[in-house]
């Protein structure tokens, strides 16, 4: 019978400049991977494995890694949306093509009619100004839904944040400072399946239980939000599809 990976503890560093997370599970070999949107490394590692292992493991195969971190970077340039007549883009999963209209005065605003995504811009307005259109689009929707989804998801964990703040971010999908109790959750969340934001969301309720990541913070992980490993790979899965 196959043995059941599990993921024992979890380090957050950074090695030569790249942001690196070293995942300790009961396994026998090493696994590296780069991961969107932003680069960075997750190294699996047998539970015993000592951190300058690890860190020398990775060291040693610094042109693969700067190697997939270009092609990552290149194909994520490439795919920067324009949000332009047409363009299809992704909101709670679901793929919406952008309809654009004329705007007189002002500046340029998105709203989510039946019809899809409808983006109201001057004859002027560049690439930038209509990214800040859909971004604000982005960022009342993800509040709207962070407001209905908290008081579910703080119910199940237990522990009540102090405040939640939404933010562009490149290397999280959400932060936790536990001297505060206020959570920061990733823009882009918006674009996904709920289900994603769920996952974000008990995740970092949970820091509120436990700081690190270890066998503690993960058992409580399987607690509340059962399967949260494979909507953890599911997540990453889209945002390299979005990008490829």
């Amino acid at each position: 019978m196959k043995r059941r990976v599990r993921l024992l503890r979890e380090k957050t560093c950074v090695i030569d400049g790249i942001p690196a997370e070293i995942r300790y599970k009961n396994i026998k070999n090493l696994y590296l991977r780069v991961c969107p949107p932003d680069g960075h490394i997750e190294l699996s590692v047998p539970s015993r494995t000592p951190q300058r292992e690890a860190e020398d493991f990775i060291r040693r195969r610094r042109a693969w890694i700067d190697e997939r971190r270009r092609l990552l970077f290149a194909r994520a340039e490439k795919a920067e949306p324009q949000y332009a007549e047409g363009e299809r883009v992704l909101l709670w999963g679901q793929e919406h093509a952008i309809k654009c209209r004329p705007l007189l005065r002002g500046r340029a605003y998105a709203e989510r009619t039946a019809d899809g995504i409808v983006l109201y811009v001057p004859a002027d307005a560049d690439a930038d100004a209509r990214r800040m259109a859909m971004h604000a689009l982005y960022r009342a929707e993800l509040a709207a839904a962070v407001e209905r989804e908290v008081p579910r998801c703080e119910a199940v964990v237990g522990k009540c944040a102090a405040r939640w703040r939404i933010r562009a971010m490149k290397t999280r999908w959400g932060s936790c400072n536990v001297r505060t109790a206020a959570v920061t959750l990733n823009l882009r969340l918006a674009r996904y399946e709920m289900r994603a934001l769920r996952y974000v969301i008990m995740h970092e309720l949970t820091h509120l239980w436990v700081r690190g990541h270890d066998a503690r913070f993960y058992a409580r992980m399987d607690l509340y939000f059962p399967g949260w490993q494979e909507m953890r790979r599911t997540l990453n899965a889209w945002v390299r599809a979005e990008e490829n």
